[in-house]
C-alpha cells in the first residue's frame, strides 16, 4: 500500500468517524427528550391515579361534596353532562380544545379556545 492509498483511507475513516459522532450526538439528544417525556407521563399518570383513587374513595364513603358542589354549579350554569365532564377535565389542568387537547395547561393558565367550548354558543342557542 502506498502513501496515497493510506492517506485516502485515513481521510475516509476520519469522515466516517465524524459522521458517526454526529449520529451519536443526535441519538443522545433524542434519548434525553424521550426520558423527559417519559418522566412527565409517569408523573401525570401518578397524578391521575391519585385523582381516581380520591374520587373512588369519596364515592364509596358518600362524601363527595366537592364534586357535588362543582356539579351543582355547572347545573346552575345550564351545562350538559358532556360539558360538565369537559369542565372537570379543564379544572384538573388539561386542555379540552381541539388545538391542544389533553396537554397539561402550564400554571393553570386560561385558554380562550377551551373556555369557548365550555361557555360558548350551544348548538340549540343559535
Amino acid at each position: 500500500m502506498d502513501k496515497r492509498e493510506m492517506t485516502d483511507k485515513l481521510l475516509a475513516m476520519q469522515e466516517q468517524l465524524a459522521q458517526m459522532s454526529q449520529e451519536v450526538e443526535s441519538l443522545s439528544r433524542e434519548w434525553d427528550e424521550l426520558l423527559v417525556n417519559s418522566h412527565n407521563l409517569e408523573m401525570e399518570n401518578h397524578y391521575l391515579r391519585e385523582r381516581i383513587n380520591a374520587y373512588s374513595s369519596a364515592y364509596q364513603d358518600g362524601q363527595d361534596s366537592a364534586n357535588h358542589n362543582a356539579t351543582q354549579a355547572s347545573h346552575d350554569l345550564g351545562l350538559s353532562k358532556a360539558r360538565q365532564n369537559l369542565m372537570h377535565i379543564y379544572e384538573d389542568g388539561f386542555h379540552i380544545c381541539n388545538i391542544s387537547y389533553g396537554q397539561r395547561r402550564e400554571n393553570d393558565e386560561q385558554c380562550m379556545f377551551c373556555l369557548d367550548i365550555l361557555y360558548g354558543n350551544k348548538e340549540g342557542d343559535k
